[in-house]
């Protein structure tokens, strides 16, 4: 049986504590503290709101489908880091948190062995692994899945809309920011290394990894350095 998936007050104050130095550090990137306006900053604040939050959510709620405790705990390191480095270089160190797994105990895994036999382990280690790449692989996937959204918000007001009307069109603009923060969660989080997600996809399958981990770095890479968008 699964815990509880409610989300208790030192989570919830967690949790918006890091989507305020989010939506602070992505408001200034590009334009520097003195560049970020009410304006700026409530449409990066939607597009945070759900690419944090959601990405964050999916990693507790398959967590806690798999019967595990699972909560969200802020860093202050990472938050420090993360204002620090948008201010300084430019570069958002989008790691303020995670969501934290305990395990107090091992699902029984479907075949009974004895546990003096190897095969025991053997499966409950691939069974472990199996989970736990799903767990860290659901964070990037949902932000995956809201880029595709953002794009295809785009493409249709890019296609209803005359040139004139999208200039300065509220909705247009968090769809652009959106696309990006997103990509840039989803990119970010799926390097192969630990502790980010990528790390553990990785080693747990990593022909997983590079089915989604490569052209989403790549496809991050070209529109966040190169300027190539596909709209």
């Amino acid at each position: 049986m699964g815990y509880s998936s409610g989300i208790g007050t030192s989570e919830l104050i967690d949790l918006l504590l890091s989507f305020v130095v989010l939506t602070i550090a992505f408001s200034m990137v590009g334009g520097g503290v003195g560049h970020v306006t009410a304006e700026g900053l409530a449409i990066v604040a939607v597009a945070v709101g759900s690419g944090f939050m959601l990405h964050e959510l999916a990693h507790k709620f398959v967590a806690q489908r798999y019967g595990y405790w699972a909560e969200y705990k802020a860093s202050m390191l990472g938050l420090v880091l993360t204002i620090l480095m948008a201010m300084t270089i430019g570069i958002v160190f989008a790691a303020p948190g995670a969501v934290v797994i305990r395990r107090s105990q091992y699902s029984t895994p479907s075949i009974h062995y004895s546990e003096a036999d190897d095969a025991y382990w053997d499966s409950l280690e691939r069974r472990v692994g199996s989970e736990d790449l799903w767990i860290s692989l659901a964070g990037p996937m949902t932000n995956i899945i809201l880029v595709a959204l953002a794009f295809a918000s785009i493409m249709y007001m890019e296609s209803a809309l005359p040139i004139q009307a999208l200039v300065g069109n509220l909705y247009y603009a968090i769809a652009i920011r959106a696309f990006q923060i997103n990509l840039m969660l989803a990119a970010f989080n799926l390097i192969p290394i630990d502790p980010l997600d990528g790390g553990k996809v990785f080693r747990g399958n990593p022909l997983v990894w590079a089915a989604v981990g490569v052209p989403t770095i790549l496809f991050a890479l070209a529109v966040l350095f190169l300027g190539i968008y596909p709209f």
